[in-house]
């Protein structure tokens, strides 16, 4: 009992370990100049035309919202190519470089490698989604204070008192970066985590990396309209919903997390509130999954032959 009581304090250590090498693996693979990229698209954004057909009430808060729903969307489509296709090349590549044969020769629990895998590759994304976030906020707050101030002069041309002017200003300001968005993002950061860890799960059986990522894209893409296709399947019954059908939707969202819980982006940057505590709910789901695919994943791997 000791001597697990002993193994199971230094797992943190160990997991903090893994992780830390796998987080300089993929440094190595220049993934930051996704970032280069970023930037530069966002720069692009101060030259397009701003919808200047519309009225002098709108025209801001059609920029900023343009601005934001660009950005929240890079971030999705990044979050999901980095963590499929960083997440399915860690096992190949350490068995390829012979590192894996390293680490399982010495007393490393199969979980907590696993376990290390995953937090290295989410500690790159959050730093990743960190810089992208403030990027689109120094853009929000620039193009912001600008707006304000070409509205205060438009609507004090067109004859508006300044006293009047506050509905329009305030809709600018609720178009610009708010907390509903950054908590949008942090929500993007939980959803993509569980992805990492089901991707995880796959590449320790699957035979191969290109294999492995089509397995997390397909279960991303089933879990996202996961519950119109069981209403899809169920409605073609003419008396409900079959036993089988019950275990194997059960089985399946065990599994496959709703992953349009976590696609909360596209409210939140159309103003709609996002509270801490749909956030806190949807973090501990979250963590259940991960939590359940790292065991699941352990089992496999300890039962894999290399």
């Amino acid at each position: 009992m000791t001597g697990a009581l002993r193994s199971l304090v230094r797992t943190p250590a160990r997991i903090a370990a893994v992780a830390g090498v796998t987080f300089t693996q993929l440094v190595r693979m220049r993934l930051f100049l996704v970032l280069a990229v970023f930037g530069i698209g966002f720069l692009a954004l101060q030259f397009l035309p701003y919808q200047g057909q519309l009225g002098v009430e709108f025209r801001g808060v059609q920029q900023l919202q343009l601005i934001k729903d660009i950005a929240l969307g890079c971030m999705q489509l990044f979050g999901l190519i980095f963590c499929v296709g960083a997440t399915a090349l860690l096992i190949p590549r350490d068995t390829e470089d012979r590192i894996l044969y390293t680490i399982l020769c010495k007393p490393v629990p199969r979980f907590d490698y696993l376990a290390g895998k995953a937090v290295g590759v989410l500690a790159l994304l959050l730093v990743m989604l960190l810089m992208m976030d403030g990027l689109m906020s120094a853009l929000l707050y620039l193009r912001e204070g600008s707006l304000t101030t070409e509205m205060q002069l438009a609507l004090q041309h067109q004859g508006i008192a300044p006293a009047e002017m506050g509905p329009y200003l305030e809709q600018i300001h609720a178009a610009g970066n708010t907390w509903d968005t950054q908590r949008a993002v942090l929500v993007m950061f939980l959803g993509y985590g569980v992805l990492t860890t089901l991707t995880l799960l796959f590449s320790c059986f699957t035979s191969g990396t290109i294999v492995s990522m089509i397995f997390g894209l397909g279960a991303y893409f089933v879990g996202m309209f996961q519950g119109q296709l069981f209403t899809a399947i169920t409605a073609t019954g003419q008396e409900g919903t079959s036993p089988f059908m019950q275990n194997l939707q059960l089985v399946v969202s065990l599994l496959l997390p709703d992953f349009s819980l976590f696609t909360v982006a596209d409210t939140a940057a159309a103003g709609t509130p996002l509270g801490w505590a749909m956030v806190g709910s949807l973090a501990l789901i979250a963590a259940a999954y991960m939590l359940i695919h790292l065991l699941i994943a352990a089992w496999i791997f300890a039962h894999k032959e290399f």
